[in-house]
């Protein structure tokens, strides 16, 4: 690194206004760039001990070490530019799934009081049915945990669409709200429970402000990643 004796004592032998000038200016910066680092090394050259020069193999490690500094700073610069970049045409390129229906793991789903005059729409979804599978059976339960809808599901292994009318057991209309589903199969003596995946409709796209992962507003799933994302229709 630069002697920085060296440096202070050239600086206070430098007397003109215009050296003070800049002396001064230097003293206010917090980082030198590439001209501040140049005009402190000729100034360490000007006034280094004629009897004590310096050797200049320093001068040269000095001025690698401030180039790969350097160097990286500008590449970083280059990566964040190009980092929002990326960003900025993720978001783009998510817009396109807006209105559209896709098909994601999940098991907690929404339902909204339906628009006037119109129907309230069926959770839809898909399951994997283990061969062997005496019974496949789809339970519903709010949001309190209470079971408020069971149906036999098709037995027949791979994979099969359920849908889920959005009425309870005595025939009710379930109240907008959150609801988990679960699909359990029985395979032999045991009880599986299968993985779900909910058909939903994109309404908008964002970015999570931490991970920088795009996420999709859904009507059913709520706000999902993008790479939960298993099929778009």
């Amino acid at each position: 690194m630069l002697d920085m004796d060296i440096i202070n004592s050239a600086m206070v032998r430098q007397k003109t206004p215009e050296q003070l000038a800049a002396n001064a200016a230097l003293a206010k910066k917090t980082e030198l760039n590439q001209d501040d680092f140049l005009t402190l090394m000729i100034s360490q050259l000007k006034n280094q001990d004629p009897f004590k020069p310096m050797d200049p193999a320093q001068y040269v490690g000095q001025l690698a070490q401030f180039s790969s500094v350097s160097g990286l700073a500008t590449m970083n610069k280059n990566i964040t530019a190009l980092s929002d970049s990326l960003r900025g045409n993720q978001v783009l390129d998510g817009a396109a799934l807006i209105g559209h229906t896709v098909i994601a793991a999940g098991n907690t789903v929404y339902r909204y009081a339906p628009v006037e005059g119109a129907e309230s729409l069926p959770t839809q979804g898909a399951i994997d049915v283990p061969g062997g599978a005496s019974s496949v059976q789809l339970v519903v339960r709010d949001s309190a945990g209470t079971q408020i809808k069971s149906q036999a599901l098709e037995t027949q292994s791979g994979v099969r669409g359920f849908r889920w009318d959005g009425t309870t057991n005595s025939g009710t209309v379930a109240p907008p709200g959150a609801y988990r589903i679960e699909v359990i199969a029985r395979v032999g003596e045991q009880n599986v429970s299968l993985n779900t995946s909910v058909a939903a409709q994109v309404s908008s796209v964002s970015l999570d402000p931490t991970t920088g992962a795009l996420t999709l507003d859904t009507d059913a799933l709520g706000e999902i990643a993008m790479s939960d994302v298993e099929r778009v229709l």
